[in-house]
C-alpha cells in the first residue's frame, strides 16, 4: 500500500475539501476555484500545489488558463485502505461482558 499522509493531509483541510468538491464536477481553472474560497489567489494557489503534490489533481495548461481536474488513484487508495480497516473491525470478534468478566477473574487468581 502506498503512503497515504499526503493524502490524508491535503484532506484534513476544509477549503481544500471544498475544491475537491466541485472539481467533483468536472474540470475548473485557477480563477473559478479562487472564486469558491474567502481567501487571496495567491492562498487558493497554495491549496492547489497541496492537492497537486498529493496527487489528488492534476494541472493542465492551455494558453494563459490553468485547467485543473482530480485524479482517482490517490481516492481509490483511501478507499481501499478504509474498506481495509473495516472489514478488519466488522469480522473481529467482540468480547461479551461475561467474556470481560471471566477474563478478570482468571488474572486475579
Amino acid at each position: 500500500m502506498t503512503d497515504l499522509s499526503p493524502v490524508l493531509a491535503a484532506l484534513a483541510d476544509p477549503s481544500r475539501r471544498a475544491l475537491l468538491q466541485r472539481l467533483a464536477h468536472g474540470p475548473a481553472t485557477s480563477g473559478q476555484l479562487a472564486d469558491l474560497l474567502p481567501v487571496s489567489r495567491p492562498a487558493t494557489s497554495q491549496h492547489l500545489a497541496v492537492l497537486v503534490a498529493a496527487g489528488l489533481v492534476t494541472t493542465t495548461v492551455r494558453g494563459r488558463q490553468h485547467w485543473h481536474s482530480l485524479a482517482a488513484a490517490p481516492f481509490v487508495e483511501v478507499e481501499r485502505w478504509i474498506r481495509m480497516i473495516m472489514e478488519t473491525w466488522t469480522s473481529a470478534p467482540t468480547l461479551t461482558t461475561a467474556a470481560l468478566k471471566e477474563d478478570r477473574r482468571d488474572h486475579a487468581r
